[in-house]
């Protein structure tokens, strides 16, 4: 068993490895700093509780970027810590359901191989996005499986540090409540601690809403200004196609996962997952809201469909269908590595620190 486990934890830290490796390859050094990694990283230089556009912990991993020398390296450090800690939280997941060693590798495979790259190129919240929604339903599943106390105060600290880090896991949120008065589990609302978990968050992000509050909440103004000037011009066609789109050759092993929650009775506790999924992809259908804001939503589906595909594969044909399932997940993102991304002139990443001193927020 012991030896099992070594060869898990060595195969998981190749896959972390490779996150580092090709994510600093993706972009090469002629190219400059996106424009909205301008306005963040000038953030460090006006800490404040809260900005026009978005919560301060971007702010605060400014400054840290700010104190390591303010060079690229730091810059594109934190989006790829914060894409390989989600790889490592569906593992884990996956590992909570009990999955083998093929559904750790196909459900890894699956985040590894997405636009998941394309999202920890840039410096903004929403790397650290995707992990906070990962993380709340990991402490989900631990506490469906559990009913320990402690991963309500994990969900409700994690929904803090999310709401604090981008205001887009409101809508997670507004999927979870529902699922759960749709499933048995709604017997968590005769629970106190949940009520204490909730107040445990509202004492965490209330800094940003007395922020907020004292000016005149410009958080409002901002989300009637996008709804306006790009939200209206959103098609909700191009919404559900960018979907396939995000995800070729992986998607499916969501539609595995969404029919394992639905049908089998291995997943039956988790069935709030399915609901969940399918109000908040409601949500942004309905507000039109922009197709990367439901990128959060898929990883832990990936665990579930990995977990139910192995069971599926248990068998001599499924001796040759594993190979081609991680493949799959590999050739349909060369296409993605060939044209979504500045990498096509190699040289050493660049060590110059960018000067924000002078920038305006």
């Amino acid at each position: 068993m012991e030896k099992k486990q070594y060869e898990k934890n060595i195969i998981l830290i190749c896959f972390i490895l490779v996150k580092f490796l090709i994510q600093y390859s993706l972009i090469s050094p002629e190219y400059e700093l996106q424009r909205d990694e301008f306005l963040h990283i000038d953030q460090a230089n006006h800490l404040a509780l809260g900005y026009f556009s978005v919560p301060p912990v971007t702010s605060w991993i400014s400054y840290i970027i700010k104190l390591l020398g303010n060079t690229v390296f730091w810059i594109k450090f934190f989006p790829t810590l914060f894409g390989a800690l989600t790889i490592l939280l569906v593992w884990k997941t996956i590992e909570e359901l009990k999955g083998n060693l093929f559904a750790l590798i196909l459900g890894a495979s699956c985040v590894t191989f997405s636009v998941l790259f394309r999202l920890n190129t840039l410096f903004q919240p929403n790397s650290l996005d995707v992990l906070c929604w990962t993380s709340l339903f990991y402490f989900i599943i631990k506490y469906l499986n559990s009913n320990q106390t402690k991963w309500i105060y994990l969900i409700a600290f994690t929904f803090a540090i999310g709401f604090l880090n981008k205001y887009n896991i409101i809508f997670l949120v507004l999927g979870i409540i529902p699922s759960l008065l749709l499933t048995a589990e709604r017997k968590i609302f005769r629970n106190k601690n949940l009520y204490f978990g909730i107040g445990l968050a509202f004492i965490i992000i209330s800094p940003n809403i007395i922020w907020q509050f004292n000016n005149h909440f410009p958080v409002v103004h901002h989300l009637h200004e996008l709804s306006e000037t790009q939200l209206v011009n959103v098609d909700r066609w191009s919404f559900i196609r960018s979907q396939f789109l995000f995800f070729p050759g992986t998607l499916i092993v969501v539609f595995f996962g969404l029919f394992a929650l639905l049908k089998q009775q291995k997943f039956k506790k988790y069935r709030l997952f399915f609901w969940a999924f399918f109000i908040i992809i409601s949500i942004f259908l309905f507000l039109k809201a922009k197709d990367y804001y439901a990128i959060g939503v898929y990883p832990i589906y990936f665990a579930f469909g990995s977990v139910y595909i192995s069971t599926l594969l248990e068998n001599e044909i499924g001796k040759i269908l594993k190979p081609i399932f991680i493949l799959l997940v590999v050739v349909c993102f060369i296409p993605i590595y060939r044209v979504a991304f500045p990498n096509k002139v190699r040289s050493t990443l660049s060590i110059i620190p960018i000067n924000t001193e002078n920038l305006e927020c």
